[in-house]
């Protein structure tokens, strides 16, 4: 079974509503129940084996101002340190720095709350704008959820996931206050047109997630409430609150078996398998390993892609465990496509150290897709080891044109040196954007 759409958005959703999550448990935590250590990531690019290595409008509610914690900073430090985490950090794909960003968010000012809801409306930068914007209404919604709600629903038109992730921050926060309310706003709001792919239903992870920890019971029965996705996004939340707690987990786990219809089930454990598999993995892996064969292999695809946002090792291992001649090629292209955005000098590395062959053709292509701008010499030299001669031309047309930007002599020379036929050449020179450079002379026969 393929992933739907509204499946991956849903992924996407409680990837970072778990992360969010277990930052704010770490910073409530006595010291020893802080949630796991997550791994950090690289921004190096490999070339593959003996080739070489180059590194390279406001609402009419305003957040209530309470006197400043000691640990603060004012907006304008905050604002410029998120602009280096986002680019320099490894950004949503690296756990640990979201961490970094979400401590950083958390020095806040109260009397800034206005002010960085402000900023977030002006930012361009999607992922800046989401987490600021999430962060202060979480805030906010910690002593007026219903203003901050509104504030949240007002300026979510038209901003897709981003919206729909300022409203599940804001629920969040609520429902820890009056979980009851957030149910009311929920089945009164469900239903409109502006709430975006999952309707109004990313808001139930953050709700029953507190339901699920105040009251299991009443989190059942109002689970018996819902259909569809809105199921399996309440089933994710009620997941969240059973992280850390075996006997609780395995009660839900056996509430999912018992679900009746199959699609709904397996989507149901996709949305779990995305928090289960980034803060106990192995864990996750033996439950994916003691499902029957039939249901595994979606599984095993959705939990994978989780598994290399936090370890991508073990995610690329568990993703290739078992895995046909026929599936070996996408799987490798997904490891790589994911692994290669969060350190490219691991992808190389890990990409060298597998059976060499066609079966790797599309994943080094993705590898010089994400490497040719930042590192065009590694991009060249993976290019030139890709079998199939269409994927081969095109990476390295790719690679080509992004060298030549910054050093046109030095690209004409590998892509002379490339292994390219002399008509594969013309026509890379004849398709190249120029690069003020006098055309070079025809390759010789």
């Amino acid at each position: 079974m393929e992933l739907t759409r509204n499946t991956l958005i849903a992924a996407l959703a409680i990837w970072i509503a778990t992360l969010y999550g277990s930052y704010q448990l770490g910073s409530k935590a006595t010291q020893g129940d802080a949630p796991p250590a997550v791994a950090a990531a690289s921004t190096d690019a490999a070339a593959p084996d003996k080739a070489t290595h180059h590194k390279s409008s406001s609402s009419k509610s305003e957040p209530a101002v309470k006197e400043a914690a000691p640990d603060t900073l004012p907006l304008k430090d905050i604002l410029a340190k998120l602009k280096t985490l986002n680019h320099s950090g490894g950004g949503m794909q690296s756990p640990n720095a979201m961490m970094k960003i979400f401590t950083l968010l958390a020095k806040i000012r109260p009397e800034d709350f206005q002010d960085a809801l402000k900023e977030a409306e002006d930012m361009t930068d999607q992922q800046s704008k989401m987490l600021l914007a999430m962060t202060v209404l979480s805030k906010w919604a910690e002593t007026d959820g219903p203003a901050a709600m509104q504030y949240a629903q007002e300026h979510s038109k038209d901003q897709g996931i981003m919206g729909q992730m300022s409203k599940m921050s804001v629920a969040s926060a609520w429902a820890d206050q009056d979980p009851e309310a957030v149910w009311k706003w929920y089945n009164t709001t469900k239903d409109d047109a502006d709430n975006g792919p999952l309707g109004g239903q990313m808001v139930l992870v953050s709700l029953f997630s507190s339901l699920a920890a105040k009251d299991p019971e009443l989190a059942f029965k109002r689970l018996d409430e819902i259909d569809g996705a809105g199921k399996q996004m309440a089933l994710a939340g009620m997941f969240q609150a059973t992280l850390y707690d075996d006997d609780k987990r395995a009660a839900l786990l056996k509430q999912v078996d018992a679900m009746p219809d199959k699609t709904e089930r397996q989507q149901a454990k996709q949305s779990m398998l995305a928090q289960w598999a980034m803060l106990a993995p192995d864990q996750a892996i033996d439950y994916v390993n003691a499902q029957p064969s039939e249901d595994q292999a979606s599984l095993r695809t959705s939990m994978g892609s989780m598994l290399m946002m936090s370890n991508p090792r073990k995610g690329a291992a568990f993703l290739l465990d078992g895995a046909t001649d026929t599936d070996k090629a996408s799987r490798y292209d997904t490891i790589v496509n994911s692994w290669v955005h969060q350190d490219p000098n691991a992808a190389g590395t890990w990409l060298n150290e597998q059976p060499q062959g066609p079966h790797l053709d599309n994943a080094k292509r993705s590898f010089v897709t994400a490497t040719a701008e930042k590192d065009p010499t590694s991009a060249m030299a993976w290019a030139t080891t890709i079998t199939a001669p269409d994927t081969r031309e095109a990476a390295t047309t790719q690679a080509y044109t992004a060298w030549k930007k910054t050093d046109p002599t030095a690209a004409e020379a590998a892509l002379t040196a490339s292994g390219l036929t002399p008509e594969q050449i013309t026509k890379i020179h004849t398709t190249s954007p120029p690069s003020g450079l006098p055309t070079p002379p025809k390759p010789a026969d």
